[in-house]
């Protein structure tokens, strides 16, 4: 895809000079971030050290780049289409399973540049939310009937591309799925997620890795891969990531034909470990926060989406004990802003108290620091990747956020972003040293709104 305009480039060293900066040992004023051309901070010292160099950046506060932490990036294309129903429906009880087949629709409906158009829409919205990083949670992977495409990597390769094309860091989490429901074969319309076998998804994985790209596994879930799937699954070493409870259903069918909970037949198959993310969890089950504890495993959640799919929610003893990282799923909206806002606020409705991230496996001093390491930390470790912290050494993947709006207004920096700030405060993103939003603006933006306007008027028409 051709951009509008080129994205910027560090000179040697580049010094920001914000008026706040996060650090890791709080907010600072008045310092200097120095980058250079390898993409990496150098080192942060006071402003005066660089009286003439850099670039100045005043009522903004500098953090760390946002994580997100699980995307389906296609799911994008869907936005506020699921949420309409045709009269004869209205009335009957819609929820997940519901969901998920208007979403078999859309993607189905999609062919190769389809799946790279609609991509690119997602990843630019991430970065112009202050997104760095994403975990995309990859399940297209063949032509809608299951025939393989020539490459078998095609869509991956689309995915990876449309990444690249906008400028954002990309960790892929190949999924591997084969079958509908536990013991039951794919349906019609989950032909393109499967595999012959499921260890393909391991070749897979070694190819694109070869490849020089960010890699991951993703078993689907317990719904879609049998317990002898996922054993000859634990011979990966890398990051793994996995569907693991989002809905009683899954309990329940995991139940009966294991005896255990989803969690449990992850843990016996010998894939819950330090590298182990559970996303969602909404329904965990008795013993499974312990398990995942001791494992050293995190959890991902996805507020949006669990409360637009009316999943349910991250239990309290979950939200103080284990470490958090947030993604934005099905993109009912991007803005990880939101998403850990409503992670702390929707608990106290739950809770029936304040300051519910009180716990110890979410560092921070305060409470907005919880918070938003969730959206930093937290997904950089999800995803295992270098910590995000504002320190030398540390990757330069940076989100300026502007404060001078009504909104932030004698409000102490950090905790203005925390709890009223969205993804329209985001002026600056640098991705390893790259400037790829200024003034909130990626300069590609015209070009992939018009290509995924093209894709989606096809589909929908």
């Amino acid at each position: 895809m051709e951009r509008s305009e080129p994205l910027s480039t560090l000179p040697k060293t580049w010094a920001l000079k914000p008026e706040w900066t996060w650090t890791p040992g709080g907010i600072a004023r008045n310092l200097a971030v120095v980058m250079d051309d390898t993409g990496s901070i150098v080192e942060v010292v006071p402003a005066e050290r660089y009286p003439e160099g850099g670039e100045a950046l005043p009522g903004r506060l500098l953090m760390p780049g946002l994580v997100n932490a699980h995307s389906h990036a296609f799911q994008r294309g869907f936005r506020g289409h699921v949420e309409r129903r045709e009269a004869e429906d209205r009335g009957a009880q819609d929820d997940f399973w519901g969901w998920r087949v208007r979403m078999y629709g859309l993607a189905n409906g999609l062919d190769p540049e389809g799946v790279r158009a609609v991509s690119a829409l997602a990843f630019l919205e991430m970065l112009e939310a202050g997104i760095t990083r994403v975990g995309e949670f990859h399940y297209l992977h063949h032509q809608p009937d299951g025939t393989p495409y020539d490459d078998p990597d095609r869509l991956a390769h689309g995915v990876l591309q449309a990444a690249a094309d906008v400028g954002i860091g990309i960790t892929l989490l190949r999924v591997a799925y084969a079958t509908g429901g536990i013991g039951t074969p794919p349906a019609p319309n989950q032909r393109r997620f499967v595999d012959r076998r499921v260890e393909d998804a391991l070749t897979a994985l070694e190819r694109l890795g070869s490849e020089g790209h960010d890699v991951g596994l993703a078993p689907h879930s317990v719904r879609a891969v049998p317990e002898a799937g996922l054993r000859d699954l634990s011979a990966w070493g890398g990051v793994v990531h996995c569907h693991v409870s989002e809905q009683p259903a899954e309990n329940e069918a995991c139940v009966a034909a294991y005896g255990r909970s989803p969690l449990g037949v992850l843990h016996d198959a010998g894939l819950v470990g330090e590298g182990f993310t559970a996303v969602h969890l909404t329904h965990p089950m008795q013993g499974d926060i312990d398990r995942l504890v001791q494992a050293g495993g995190t959890v991902c959640v996805c507020p949006s989406t669990e409360l637009h799919l009316g999943d349910g929610f991250l239990p309290m003893e979950a939200r103080t004990r284990l470490p958090m990282s947030l993604g934005s799923d099905s993109h009912a909206w991007i803005d990880l802003l939101r998403e850990a806002s409503t992670l702390e606020l929707h608990g106290r409705g739950v809770a029936g108290r304040r300051h519910v991230l009180d716990g110890a496996a979410v560092p921070g001093s305060s409470l907005a620091e919880r918070m938003l390491w969730s959206a930093t930390q937290g997904g950089a470790r999800s995803l295992g990747r270098p910590p995000a912290r504002i320190e030398a050494g540390a990757p330069a993947d940076l989100v300026a956020l502007d404060l001078r709006r009504p909104a932030a207004l004698g409000v102490p920096p950090l905790e203005a972003v925390a709890f009223a700030g969205t993804a329209d405060w985001v002026d600056q993103v640098w991705v390893g040293g790259r400037l790829v939003v200024r003034d909130g603006r990626h300069p590609a933006r015209t070009e992939v709104l018009r290509q995924a306007d093209r894709v989606l008027r096809d589909v929908f028409s």
